[in-house]
């Protein structure tokens, strides 16, 4: 399955806003309580813009993707698909791409936090081979070693 990354201009950030407050809400609802202006300082503050790409396949926009690079690993922050293309191997997709990336720069593992009440996108990254490797009641993060090239 092709799938392709494409940036996002600054000037799409509302479009970001409203994909992760999609794919978010309900877990942010639940541990800390959503808020509009928080989240928005949150993303604006914590998140470097050329860490966020649009997923595409054919074109079309399908979901977000939001990573950091480290000097030995890649984070995935946020894996969003749009839920109309869900259930259609995208996020596979996109997580064997980065896979390969991280494998060609010399990356040792991909890692991800999720929340708990996420067992949707939990056992999702366990079947790509993903292992919890701490977490608490909010909170689970995951490490996946990777071959070094």
């Amino acid at each position: 399955m092709e799938i392709e990354l494409a940036g996002v201009p600054q000037s799409e950030f509302e479009q970001v806003f409203a994909t992760v407050k999609q794919g978010l809400f309900p877990y942010v609802e639940a541990v800390f309580g959503w808020d509009d202006e928080f989240q928005r300082e949150r993303l604006t503050c914590a998140y470097q813009p050329h860490w966020f790409s649009w997923i595409l396949q054919s074109s079309e926009r399908v979901g977000l993707l939001c990573c950091k690079p480290y000097d030995d690993a890649l984070h995935v922050h946020l894996l969003i698909i749009f839920p109309r293309y869900q259930g259609r191997q995208l996020g596979a997709a996109v997580m064997a791409r980065l896979h390969r990336e991280a494998e060609r720069e010399g990356k040792c593992r991909v890692t991800l936090s999720s929340f708990t009440d996420n067992q949707r996108a939990i056992r999702f990254y366990q079947r790509l081979g993903y292992k919890v490797i701490e977490g608490d009641q909010a909170f689970v993060s995951l490490s996946r070693s990777l071959v070094r090239k």
